[in-house]
């Protein structure tokens, strides 16, 4: 948080009248506090991601203070200046992480990661991180195979930054408004003005902030216009507070209650929560209340705690505690090959702190007060940053475009591979007497750099979820002249199939149309999520529904759905039981047109690091060494096999045991990685299923092809 970089010396004050801030040190060292917590102990402080919003109170109250002040006294803000001193202020210590992190993940992270973690590198960079984050939040399927990067946490340095871009340009208009309406009237009307300006974004921004928080969770929680009115209210509070001694035991009272309120959010609040949304009033307040109170002088305040050495320092090395912990965080596991247990939390924590201590006395102070920049024009400083921020900015590109290549080219030798047809590539080589064992370190499909990505799927042919118009995409001959007329229909979990029915398309002469929608399971029973998802997806299987009856009849649809999805419980029997009846209903609308359904059994999953775990034994057999029970990899019953069973015309089409044998799923098969996340297959292997499919779909339906 920019906000932790802010000196003292921006403070709301008045000018022969000496204030203690010592409480803005405090909610500091809380906020901070929480989110290093939750960060290395997420479970036993698992709301203290709303230390962020404590951060951007802080920054507006102190912001918007030392603005208004600078308009009461010269009537003007000086851009160039007030840019300048905030650049000085906390681009050494960002840009600084920034380039250490950036040299560390290029030597510890895989391959795999790097397009990625440079391209946040970059957003971080330009600080639009928290935009980068938004736009790959909002798509399903990006969400699934999204890897925390370890420049993740400059989301909100991002959101910050653009606050100090907009927020001087809104109260010099503000001001200049102001300005006009007086017409030589004695009075300043300039902080009615930045109250009017300062409360418009505090209700426009509050209002969208709870509206795009339950339309779209991901992106609203990175979005700076949902998160504006914090900054807004910190604002406000800073042109209205008066400092007095007086009523100091009734403000002891607010402080205590103020920092209650922040505990209680860290406590009570959790990752599932929608949030910023309107939940978000509460830590705001409490932080309000602790800044109004301030540091009241009586016994029964807590002003011995905020006056507490170790509490102040923290306060004051916050901001780059916060630039560095989450760095190693993410990095450390990857340089000691294993996740963090107690010990290395603790080393990481105080780790942390060294560097944060090392960074504030050694670089941050350094620059802010050195008359290298501070006594030059505000361009030398822009310069400067400019020139530090090249060579991060130089090696994230290479790298970004040296991972591209190295996918591509993967991919197109997968394809080649592919191409052979020798029948001993992945699901067609189970069973096979005849395959050569070749090492999995020698050709490995589509290759753990591009397993991420093995998707052919296109936005085009895909709903997304902010989307609910049906989408449909024709592959192979026409309907007409097609062997079979086949539809895909379903959520990620059918459309991942999709690589296996082009083949079928090229070589046996299939017509496949395929509708799908990101998360919307093909069926009459509603899913569990925000009331605006859930619309769309409801939206959707109605269009899909209408669609589908003025079409000829397919003569296959096929259909799978990802079976952790949660359903709404019916108000009598069981959730279990809604389920199987939602696909049944479905499914008979179709069977009644003459149309074979072919369920496919919902896919086993795999261990989350399965990726990492490979990389790690390519050298002897990745597939046995991290291989998961086969009980654990299918996990939640499919009820489309209950489903099947209740409904003529339709049938289950097992694929299980091409992805496990008797007692465990491997994660490579036939030298092809199966999943591209630890639920989903990639199309490079559902390609070498097309065979399987195609046999199991004549034998379980009867159906015959068309010559």
């Amino acid at each position: 948080m920019t906000s932790l970089g802010d000196g003292l010396s921006d403070r709301v004050r008045p000018r022969r009248e000496p204030v203690r801030f010592s409480e803005i040190q405090a909610l500091r060292f809380v906020a901070v506090a929480g989110v290093l917590l939750y960060h290395l102990w997420p479970n036993r402080l698992p709301g203290g991601y709303a230390g962020v919003d404590v951060f951007f109170v802080i920054s507006g109250f102190l912001i918007t203070g030392h603005l208004s002040r600078e308009w009461s006294t010269s009537g003007r803000i000086r851009l160039g200046r007030f840019y300048a001193r905030r650049a000085r202020r906390l681009l050494p210590a960002a840009v600084l992480v920034l380039t250490v992190t950036a040299v560390a993940s290029w030597i510890l992270l895989p391959v795999r990661m790097w397009e990625q973690v440079f391209h946040e590198v970059i957003g971080a960079a330009l600080y639009v991180e928290n935009w980068v984050l938004a736009a790959s939040s909002v798509d399903y399927l990006a969400q699934s195979t999204g890897v925390a990067s370890p420049v993740q946490h400059y989301w909100s340095l991002s959101v910050e930054e653009q606050f100090y871009l907009v927020w001087p340009v809104l109260m010099i208009v503000a001001g200049w408004a102001a300005g006009m309406a007086r017409r030589g009237r004695r009075r300043d009307g300039s902080a009615r003005a930045f109250g009017v300006v300062l409360g418009a974004v505090f209700v426009v921004c509050l209002a969208l902030s709870i509206v795009q928080t339950v339309r779209e969770p991901g992106p609203a929680y990175f979005a700076t216009q949902t998160r504006a009115w914090e900054f807004a209210a910190g604002g406000l509070l800073a042109l209205v507070i008066r400092r007095s001694a007086r009523f100091a035991h009734l403000r002891a009272i607010g402080s205590w209650v103020g920092f209650a309120t922040i505990a209680g959010s860290f406590v009570l609040f959790t990752a599932a929560l929608p949030f910023p949304g309107w939940i978000a009033i509460v830590p705001v307040a409490g932080t309000l209340l602790v800044v109004a109170c301030g540091d009241p002088d009586t016994p029964d305040a807590p002003g011995m705690l905020y006056r507490w050495r170790p509490v102040q320092w923290a306060g004051d090395v916050s901001y780059s505690l916060y630039l560095w912990h989450w760095p190693l965080v993410v990095l450390v596991p990857a340089a000691t090959g294993h996740v963090l247990g107690t010990r290395d939390k603790v080393a990481v924590l105080a780790a942390s702190l060294a560097l944060a201590a090392a960074t504030k006395y050694l670089v941050e102070d350094p620059v802010r007060s050195r008359p290298f920049l501070a006594g030059r024009p505000a361009r030398w400083t822009v310069v400067a940053v400019a020139a530090a921020l090249v060579p991060v900015l130089a090696l994230s590109t290479a790298v970004s475009a040296d991972a591209g290549r190295r996918i591509e080219a993967q991919r197109t030798a997968a394809a080649a591979f592919l191409a052979r047809g020798d029948g001993c590539v992945g699901a067609e080589s189970v069973g096979s007497v005849d395959c050569p064992t070749t090492p999995a370190s020698t050709v490995l499909l589509p290759g753990l750099d591009a397993a991420q990505t093995d998707d052919v799927n296109t936005p085009e042919c895909w709903s997304r979820s902010a989307e609910s118009a049906v989408k449909v995409c024709g592959h192979g001959p026409a309907p007409d002249a097609a062997a079979l007329t086949v539809a895909l229909i379903g959520d990620s979990h059918s459309n991942q199939y999709l690589a296996a029915l082009e083949r079928l398309a090229d070589e046996a002469h299939w017509h496949v149309d395929v509708y799908g929608k990101a998360g919307c399971a093909w069926t009459s029973a509603v899913q569990e999520d925000t009331p605006d998802w859930v619309s769309r997806c409801e939206s959707w299987k109605r269009s899909l529904r209408g669609e589908l009856a003025v079409r000829t009849p397919y003569d296959v649809i096929l259909t799978s759905y990802q079976r952790q999805s949660p359903f709404v419980a019916p108000a009598h029997g069981s959730a279990e039981q809604s389920i199987v009846d939602g696909f049944v209903d479905t499914w008979r609308e179709q069977t009644a047109r003459g149309t074979k359904v072919v369920a496919i059994r919902d896919n086993p999953g795999t261990r989350d690091d399965f990726l990492t775990c490979i990389e790690r034994h390519l050298d002897d057999d990745p597939g046995a060494a991290c291989a998961v029970p086969r009980e654990d990899a299918l996990g939640t019953p499919d009820a489309q096999i209950a489903a099947a069973r209740a409904v003529d015309g339709a049938s289950l089409l097992d694929l299980t045991d091409l992805m496990c044998d008797a007692s465990v799923c491997e994660p490579v098969i036939g030298n092809v990685v199966v999943h591209r996340d630890p639920r989903h297959l990639t199309s490079t292997f559902t390609r070498t299923l097309a065979p399987m499919i195609r046999q199991g779909v004549l034998r379980e339906t009867g159906v015959r092809e068309r010559r």
